[in-house]
């Protein structure tokens, strides 16, 4: 007895194509490009990643402009150089000790930053719950009408810039408003 397969009937879904030919549309061509590109860099990574190998991806587009796209792990330059040196000499592994060790920095400055940022967003909101603090004292639900005495000093630096950023905004809105009415002409010379 002969086992039947279902097959999906009709569908606009994603196809799978058998045979690969050029996109004669350019303008299906570039939204064909621009959403594979990624996955190849994405298969790229993945290969790396769990093969330990350096790759090297670098994309021409066939846009008027012929922009390059290029990914590379541990990076595009580390992997031409290495390729570079391989042709000249195989036993040169040196630029694999500098790629880690610039690594190794790069990583530690990524650790560096996250840490000031969290640091930073600790501060800020300790400086909008002191404001919060001090529009309560007041009994307003506005910022910028906050008790200013009840402020630290902490927070006054914080207060005073948001004060001109609004003063800015606000003197902004003014000029645009009135621009209008002064290029409009007198309503007595439309008679």
């Amino acid at each position: 007895m002969a086992m039947k397969t279902k097959t999906k009937k009709g569908g606009t879904g994603r196809k799978k194509r058998n045979e690969t030919k050029l996109i004669e549309d350019p303008a299906k061509r570039q939204v064909a490009f621009s959403k594979r590109r990624p996955t190849l860099f994405g298969m790229a990574g993945d290969l790396s990643a769990l093969c330990g190998v350096h790759v090297a991806v670098v994309v021409f587009s066939r846009s008027a402009r012929g922009n390059a796209y290029a990914f590379g792990s541990p990076s595009v330059d580390a992997v031409l150089r290495r390729y570079h040196g391989n042709v000249q000499d195989d036993d040169d592994h040196g630029d694999d000790d500098d790629d880690a060790g610039a690594l190794a920095g790069l990583r530690s400055e990524l650790d560096d930053t996250k840490a000031r940022v969290e640091a930073e967003k600790k501060r800020m909101k300790k400086v909008e719950a002191n404001v919060e603090r001090a529009m309560a004292a007041r009994s307003t639900a506005l910022w910028w009408q906050a008790d200013v005495e009840a402020l630290g000093a902490a927070e006054l630096p914080e207060f005073e810039t948001a004060l001109r950023r609004l003063r800015d905004t606000l003197l902004r809105r003014v000029d645009a408003l009135q621009l209008p009415l002064a290029a409009a002409p007198p309503a007595y010379m439309n008679m």
